[in-house]
């Protein structure tokens, strides 16, 4: 096994929920183990006007070469709603996936560098890389301190409690904002198999439309290991619900959400699901 760091950000939709869904569906790999998440930084933006940055890093152990990897982040940045543009370097972005250091040493070709090229001119992808791997202090502690150090921890992660009902299961969570309550209440449901699919809406930007599309696919089996929303407005979100086909079909699922005001949060969320007789 060998050690790399994974460097992750998002500035659109879910941002928070679209940190935490990537690591899971990484940690669910084969040949991947996450070890390690650091602390979730907000940044300004580089290049044009464009919403403040989440970023954070993971450190993983694998058997997977650079270039495997590499191809592991980019389908699940597809999956998190991310559609690379060729050429497009500043852009916005629902997710972000960088291998920014890999144990094995240097790795050069025409689809991958690593050390990632510019991570000596970036706080926001050096901060987390140190928290992650406090070892490295001694050839990124420098750069880091030259650039003015770390950036301010975010501080306004989402609170999130879940626990059995009878015959079922509810979660409280609480976030920054509605879309990001929706989204990460999904995470603590039961789930079973591995989150090997991806299915992507369009809905009305609000807990209702959410309810529904999650509602639907539940009761054709799908089991809902977590949810991103890659971009929203205020006409619409683009969803994305992560799970994978059990092939139980549970139609009578009783599944409920209600929106209210948070208590240390801007919003709460609270989602039940009960099955009958179960």
């Amino acid at each position: 096994m060998s050690i790399v760091v994974v460097g992750v950000g998002s500035n659109l939709g879910a941002r928070e929920a679209s940190i935490r869904c990537a690591l899971r569906l990484l940690d669910a790999r084969d040949r991947i183990d996450v070890r390690e998440v650091s602390t979730i930084y907000e940044t300004e933006p580089l290049g044009p006007p464009q919403p403040r940055y989440l970023n954070a890093a993971f450190r993983l152990e694998t058997t997977l070469s650079p270039l495997e990897l590499l191809r592991v982040l980019l389908r699940t940045e597809r999956r998190l709603g991310r559609h690379r543009v060729p050429d497009e370097r500043w852009g916005p972005r629902s997710i972000d996936l960088d291998l920014l250091w890999d144990q094995r040493g240097r790795h050069q070709t025409s689809e991958l560098s690593v050390p990632h090229p510019e991570l000596e001119n970036r706080g926001f992808a050096l901060a987390p890389l140190l928290d992650v791997a406090p070892e490295l202090d001694d050839m990124y502690g420098p750069p880091l301190r030259q650039l003015g150090g770390r950036p301010p921890a975010w501080g306004r992660e989402s609170i999130v409690r879940a626990w059995p009902s009878a015959g079922g299961f509810e979660v409280d969570a609480e976030a920054d904002s509605l879309v990001d309550a929706c989204a990460l209440c999904v995470e603590h449901l039961p789930s079973s198999g591995r989150p090997w699919s991806t299915r992507h809406a369009i809905i009305e930007p609000s807990a209702e439309s959410f309810l529904i599309a999650l509602r639907d696919l539940l009761r054709t089996g799908f089991s809902v290991h977590g949810a991103t929303v890659s971009h929203c407005s205020k006409s619409q979100w683009a969803l994305e619900l992560h799970g994978a086909n059990t092939g139980i079909i549970t139609v009578d699922a009783d599944v409920r959400l209600r929106t209210t005001l948070g208590a240390k949060r801007q919003a709460r969320v609270q989602l039940s699901l009960v099955v009958p007789g179960a």
